[in-house]
């Protein structure tokens, strides 16, 4: 069996409702290949995928909405991803989205998980420009905690330079590098010691797998020579720190890389999980879905792990 666990969808409906009623400016070309479900089944049954899990596309979406508007579209993103797994309930398995924290969003997450029936909630790495860790973001992993509902982390955008969107690399290697502040933070801001909640981060889990001895070092350093590091407020975690970090969930849309792949299998073992992108990359998707199938493959690992990437580490995660 083979879960895609990291998957992106638009619907024409969710779309026409930013262009008519929000005046949304946010793409370029024809974004109808988001919700293209006859070309999705058929890449699904031509290489293999027994389902994906599906999340609402366009994260920049939400930066600087007002949270009025931003409530009346989460809730119509969150029905439309509901209304498409209803349709295909053997195919697609349903995430919900939050992109903001309030009273009226933690009731939403609410509906996503008990009425809605969702398996968990995508979130983003940076709200507006804020670390996941900022005290007004907590009722969200309280949250998370109470309703045992796992967390799909996508990188958000950040502006890190005027210039850095000039080749892509705002997301080219932005997004990976947000995802690990993002993951950093819930760490270091002692996020995972006080609510327990599980946590599907995208692209590998971004720098994390690789330097792992990094974060150890650093944070060793820090604790053993306090005085050179007065600016520095850490939480008391067992050591090595990096097996904090190798708690989280992460999915292995890493290209074809097989390198990178076994690295992030040698950090995170059985929190690794399949997953593509899609229908984002070359050739709409297909390219990432058949390379990281071929890179799972070529894996160094025995058949029960490789089975346990594909689906069988999702599946101990949602069931």
């Amino acid at each position: 069996m083979k879960i895609d666990a990291f998957t992106h969808v638009l619907t024409e409906r969710f779309y026409e409702t930013l262009l008519d009623e929000h005046g949304f400016q946010g793409l370029s070309g024809s974004p109808s290949f988001l919700w293209d479900l006859d070309r999705r089944l058929e890449d699904m049954d031509e290489f293999g995928i027994d389902k994906q899990v599906l999340t609402i596309a366009l994260p920049p979406i939400w930066q600087g909405m007002d949270d009025e508007t931003a409530l009346e579209l989460t809730k119509l993103a969150n029905d439309e991803i509901r209304r498409i797994t209803d349709e295909h309930p053997e195919r697609f398995v349903p995430v919900g989205t939050i992109p903001k924290v309030n009273d009226e969003f933690i009731d939403e997450f609410d509906r996503c998980v008990n009425d809605l029936d969702m398996v968990g909630i995508q979130i983003f790495s940076n709200i507006d420009g804020e670390p996941l860790d900022r005290p007004q973001f907590d009722p969200l992993f309280a949250k998370a905690d109470a309703e045992d509902a796992p967390l799909w982390l996508h990188p958000q955008l950040h502006e890190w330079y005027e210039w850095a969107s000039e080749y892509m690399d705002h997301r080219l290697f932005g997004w990976p590098f947000d995802t690990t502040l993002a993951l950093s933070r819930l760490v270091f801001g002692g996020v995972t010691q006080k609510h327990d909640f599980d946590v599907v981060a995208h692209h590998g889990a971004g720098m994390i797998p690789y330097f792992s001895g990094r974060i150890d070092g650093f944070y060793e350093t820090r604790q053993q020579y306090p005085d050179n590091y007065a600016d520095t407020d850490l939480p008391d975690l067992e050591q090595p720190v990096s097996d904090h970090f190798a708690e989280f969930y992460t999915d292995a849309c890493l290209g074809s890389s097989v390198a990178a792949h076994e690295c992030a299998y040698d950090f995170f073992g059985d929190t690794l999980v399949y997953g593509t992108d899609y229908p984002f990359g070359p050739g709409r998707g297909r390219a990432g879905i058949e390379n990281g199938i071929a890179a799972v493959e070529a894996m160094d690992v025995d058949d029960a792990d490789r089975e346990g990437i594909y689906a069988d580490n999702l599946l101990e995660l949602i069931d």
